[in-house]
C-alpha cells in the first residue's frame, strides 16, 4: 500500500478503540482511543492508513473502527467509565469508556450526557481545563496490565503511561520511548536529587518518580516498586524533569 507525498488527509473520529499496526496482523504501535481523531492517507478493504494527530503514530488501523468526524469537549479521566442508560446506575449500557476516550458531553449536574447515554460528571474533564499531577493520573492505574502499545485505561506499555499522565493533566509528550528521552522537559546530571514526577529512562522503559524512592512503571502491569530494583532493566539513560 502506497501513498504519495501528496495525498490529502481526510479525518475520521475513532468509534472504538483499536491498535496501530506497522502492517496488517504486525507489531502493535500504539492505539486508537473512542472520541479521537484519525487522519486517513488511504484506504483499503479491511484497513485505513494514516496517522494520529494526538500521539503522531503512523501506520494501519481497522477500517471498521472509524466513523465520521465530530466534535469532542472532554476526555475519561478515571480507570474506566460506565455509560448508563438514564442518570442513574440502574440500567449499565456495554459501552465502557476507558481512561483517555474522548467524548461530546454536556454536563448538567452530576450527570453527563453522551452520545448513547449518561455517565457520571466526575468521571470527565473538560480538554479545555486539564490540570493536575500527572502521579496521581499514573497511581489510578496502578494494577492495570501492559499491553503492547497501550495508552488507555484497559492497558498502557511504559511510555503510554507517561504519555497518557500528562495528556489528562497538561500537555502530552512524545508518545514513544526515545523521543520522551530525548525531547520531554529538562534532562537532570546523574548527580541531581530526584524528585516527585521525575523520569528514568532505559533502553525501551520508562519510568515515573512516585517520590525520591519509588517509581511507578508499566511492568507486567502498572506497578509501584523502589528505584534500586529497577536496575534489572539496565544502565539509567537519561534522567528528565518535566517542565
Amino acid at each position: 500500500m502506497f501513498a504519495p507525498h501528496y495525498a490529502v488527509a481526510v479525518r475520521r473520529s475513532v468509534g472504538r478503540m483499536t491498535d496501530v499496526t506497522t502492517s496488517a496482523g504486525g507489531p502493535v504501535l500504539s492505539q486508537l482511543l473512542p472520541g479521537e481523531p484519525f487522519d486517513v492517507l488511504e484506504f483499503t478493504s479491511t484497513h485505513a492508513w494514516g496517522r494520529s494527530p494526538i500521539d503522531g503514530s503512523v501506520g494501519l488501523v481497522a477500517r471498521d473502527a472509524l466513523i465520521g468526524e465530530y466534535a469532542v469537549s472532554h476526555i475519561v479521566v478515571v480507570r474506566e467509565s460506565v455509560v448508563y442508560a438514564d442518570r442513574s446506575t440502574a440500567t449499565p449500557l456495554p459501552m465502557p469508556l476507558p481512561m483517555g476516550a474522548r467524548v461530546a458531553a454536556t454536563v448538567t449536574g452530576d450527570w453527563a450526557e453522551v452520545d448513547g447515554g449518561y455517565v457520571p460528571a466526575e468521571h470527565l474533564r473538560a480538554l479545555s481545563d486539564l490540570s493536575g499531577d500527572p502521579v496521581d493520573a499514573a497511581l489510578a492505574l496502578h494494577g492495570v496490565a501492559a499491553v503492547a502499545g497501550g495508552r488507555s485505561g484497559a492497558g498502557v506499555d511504559a511510555a503510554g503511561l507517561v504519555f497518557l499522565a500528562h495528556g489528562l493533566t497538561g500537555e502530552a509528550p512524545a508518545r514513544f520511548v526515545d523521543l520522551q528521552a530525548a525531547e520531554f522537559g529538562v534532562a537532570l546530571a546523574g548527580g541531581d536529587p530526584l524528585r516527585h514526577g521525575d523520569l528514568l529512562f532505559f533502553a525501551d522503559h520508562v519510568a515515573m518518580l512516585v517520590d525520591g524512592d519509588t517509581a511507578i512503571h508499566a511492568d507486567g502491569s502498572v506497578t509501584v516498586e523502589p528505584i534500586a530494583t529497577l536496575d534489572r532493566f539496565g544502565p539509567v539513560l537519561a534522567r528528565r524533569r518535566p517542565a
